[in-house]
């Protein structure tokens, strides 16, 4: 029997497909709007999305009580953090493939899924760990004198990495009889204040793109990320381990480098398909179906 479920299966297709070509895609977005009008409209758009749809539906909106410091730390992981944190340190590295930093967030999952869910970490985990951070080293070998260059950037991307897995942690922790709709309602709601604190405070520059690449990406991001992506993303969350959701997310960075060579005229490199060969062993390695034994 497969370990991810068919319909875990394509939506987390979907999901790496649409991640990964977003970051090269942000970037577009980034080049006109400053990070803080980006990330406002995104977490508006998540809230619209979400919340029309439980209106629609007649999904209830309602958490028990005893959950919402639960939801309160996962919103301002998943949605604050996240979402800040990426965004600044994405536009302090002046390459799209600088972004794959972020996807150390399985290293930091890995370890915090042992202490907060004590999910087994097994060999076939940890040497698919070790490939994929290798990968991911690779895929940054000509990138080492940028991350030099902007060590404040740099680290924002690995704090944001940090923080998501702490998200992800938090929200495995809700009951599946709680809509995963609900929860993106009150995550956006809650982890968006942050964001639309900042934008009115510190933010600046112009509220609308005047380039068609610009105007793309801010809709796809809106559409699709907002949409699709963040609800794909969190059922995966919430119906698989946290350590096989953290390192199959290492697919999402080889989507964005063949993003980045299309979109961005980024030029791959001999030792970027021995990385890409080991972030594609170590997604199959927990993807990978499990002998059943017979009865």
């Amino acid at each position: 029997m497969p370990v991810i479920p068919r319909r875990e299966l394509w939506l987390f297709i979907g999901v790496v497909l649409f991640w990964g070509v977003n970051w090269p895609i942000m970037k577009l977005a980034m080049a006109e709007l400053d990070f803080w009008v980006f990330r406002t409209y995104c977490v508006v758009a998540g809230f619209i999305w979400f919340f029309a749809y439980n209106l629609k539906s007649g999904v209830s909106l309602v958490v028990p009580r005893a959950l919402w410091p639960r939801l309160a730390g996962s919103a301002l992981c998943n949605v604050a953090g996240w979402n800040i944190l990426s965004a600044a340190g994405l536009n302090m590295l002046p390459s799209g493939r600088a972004g794959i930093l972020a996807y150390t967030m399985p290293l930091w999952l890995v370890l915090l899924s042992r202490v907060f869910l004590g999910e087994a970490l097994t060999w076939a985990r940890m040497i698919a760990l070790t490939l994929g951070m290798t990968g991911i080293a690779l895929l940054l070998v000509d990138e080492f004198h940028t991350l030099r260059s902007a060590p404040v950037g740099a680290l924002l991307m690995v704090a944001s990495g940090l923080v998501w897995a702490f998200g992800i942690v938090l929200f495995k922790g809700f009951p599946k009889s709680m809509p995963t709709t609900t929860l993106m309602v009150w995550s956006f709601l809650i982890g968006g204040w942050p964001i639309v604190l900042g934008v009115l405070t510190v933010g600046h520059g112009p509220w609308i793109p005047t380039g068609a690449a610009a105007w793309l990406a801010l809709l796809f991001n809106v559409v699709i990320v907002c949409g699709f992506c963040w609800f794909a993303w969190n059922e995966l969350v919430r119906n698989l381990p946290a350590q096989v959701t953290g390192i199959s997310s290492l697919a999402v960075p080889i989507v964005g480098f063949v993003s980045g060579i299309l979109l961005l005229g980024e030029k791959p490199r001999a030792f970027d398909y021995v990385a890409l060969a080991a972030i594609v062993a170590a997604v199959a390695l927990v993807l990978r179906p499990t002998r059943t034994k017979a009865p």
